[in-house]
C-alpha cells in the first residue's frame, strides 16, 4: 500500500515536471505592433490636384528670386537672410527658399532657423482657369491649416492664412498664407509663429510682382 501511494505520488511529481518543461518550452506569443513609415524627399511640395506644373522639381543656389528681393523679404520676414535658392520645373522658377544667417552670433541670439531650414518659402503653381486657382487654395487650407484668416492680398480679394507644420520645431504653429491672381495659386510658408501679419506682407509684395 505504501509502495502504491510511493507510486501515485512519483507520477504525479514527473507530470508536474513535464508539464512545466512544456509551459517554459512555449515562447510567449509576441506582441507586434503594425508601424507603416515612408520617407519621400521632395525639393517642393506637391500642390493641390489640377497644377498644370506638377512635375519634377529641382532646387539649386540662386543670386535672387524673381518674386522677392532678399532685402524685401528679410525686412518684412523680420529675419537676417543669407541665401536663396531658385525652385525650378519645366525651365521655369516655380519657387524660392530663403534661409536665415548661420554661423554668427546673431544666429543663436536672434534663434534663427538652421541651414536646412528655409525661413519662408514661395511657390508658384499654374492652373488651367481663375476658378480652379481660386478653389486649389481654398482646398489647401482645409487640408493643411489651422486658425485660419481671411487676408485682403490681391486688391479686394481675400486669401488665407493659417498656421501649419512648416519648421518641425515649431509644432504647427507656422504662419502661412495661400492666394491665387489670375490662374497663378500661390502659397507662402515662414518660420514665424508670432502673427500673420509677416507672412501677409510678403504676399502682397509677391503678388505686385505677378
Amino acid at each position: 500500500m505504501r509502495a502504491f501511494r510511493f507510486a501515485v505520488l512519483l507520477g504525479a511529481v514527473l507530470l508536474g515536471a513535464v508539464l512545466l518543461a512544456a509551459c517554459g518550452s512555449q515562447a510567449p506569443s509576441p506582441v507586434t505592433t503594425s508601424t507603416a513609415t515612408a520617407t519621400v524627399t521632395s525639393t517642393r511640395p506637391a500642390p493641390p490636384s489640377g497644377a498644370l506644373d506638377s512635375g519634377p522639381t529641382t532646387s539649386a543656389r540662386a543670386s535672387s528670386c524673381p518674386y522677392l528681393s532678399q532685402q524685401s523679404a528679410a525686412g518684412k520676414v523680420g529675419m537676417r537672410l543669407a541665401r536663396i535658392t531658385a525652385l525650378t520645373s519645366g525651365g521655369a522658377t516655380v519657387g524660392c527658399r530663403f534661409y536665415a544667417l548661420q554661423g554668427s552670433p546673431l544666429s543663436r541670439s536672434e534663434h534663427l532657423p538652421g541651414p536646412h531650414q528655409p525661413a519662408l518659402e514661395i511657390l508658384v503653381s499654374r492652373y488651367p482657369s481663375d476658378l480652379a486657382a481660386h478653389n486649389a487654395f481654398v482646398r489647401l487650407d482645409q487640408a493643411e491649416g489651422t486658425n485660419p484668416q481671411q487676408a485682403s492680398i490681391v486688391g479686394q480679394a481675400p486669401g488665407l492664412c493659417f498656421q501649419t507644420s512648416f519648421d518641425a520645431a515649431d509644432k504647427g504653429k507656422d504662419w502661412a498664407c495661400a492666394f491665387s491672381k489670375g490662374k497663378l495659386m500661390v502659397v507662402l510658408r515662414t518660420v514665424v509663429t508670432k502673427s500673420a501679419l509677416n507672412v501677409i506682407l510678403v504676399s502682397r509684395a509677391v503678388a505686385a510682382r505677378l
